[in-house]
């Protein structure tokens, strides 16, 4: 009986201590970038995030459950929606409209889970913020532990998040509902 209540204990608190919270700081390299591509009815159009507005660091909370996958615990990568890049001020201009910067002045990306598949991919579960709505995503991401460089694209419906695209012209040009955000993403 001894022996059973021991093995029960040692079994109890080595899981309890494998599924402790880590913490740590990662720094974001400045080769760091993210892009937020879309599509008119007559061009298209590709948004830069200025890599000086990146956050030279992310604090990151988070427990193994095993060692193919973390669950985060208040992780999230803040952006600022004025500095995207889009070209040209109107094109600027029409984008923080689009994404309500004025009223949101910032992106959330809110980190949940990253699965490891294999090493070189995993799967990150996020909820992305934009104008005060909050969508889940489960995004396929490129896995280079060398590098410390994780990449991958979100495909998004600007429907989802309640987004209304300027139509310019009277209406002729007009966003199409689908954007991707493409990031990639080196950590020091």
């Amino acid at each position: 009986m001894k022996t059973l209540i021991a093995t029960l204990f040692v079994l109890i608190s080595s899981n309890c201590f494998s599924q402790s919270l880590e913490q740590k700081t990662l720094k974001i390299s400045s080769e760091s970038e993210l892009r937020i591509s879309g599509d008119t009815n007559i061009n298209s159009f590709n948004c830069i995030f200025d890599p000086e507005e990146l956050p030279k660091s992310l604090n990151v909370s988070f427990q193994k459950t095993n060692n193919k996958v973390l669950v985060f615990n208040s992780t999230s990568l803040k952006l600022n929606s004025k500095a995207f890049d889009c070209g040209s001020r109107p094109i600027n201009r029409d984008f923080e409209a689009l994404i309500k910067a004025e009223e949101f002045p910032y992106i959330n990306l809110n980190l949940e889970k990253l699965k490891f598949l294999n090493q070189k991919s995993a799967l990150i579960t996020l909820n992305i913020e934009i104008a005060g709505i909050e969508k889940e995503y489960v995004v396929p991401v490129e896995v280079d532990t060398a590098e410390s460089n994780y990449k991958g694209v979100i495909h998004l419906n600007i429907e989802d998040f309640k987004l209304e695209p300027p139509k310019k012209i009277f209406g002729l040009i007009k966003v199409k509902d689908e954007i991707e955000i493409e990031f990639n993403l080196f950590f020091d």
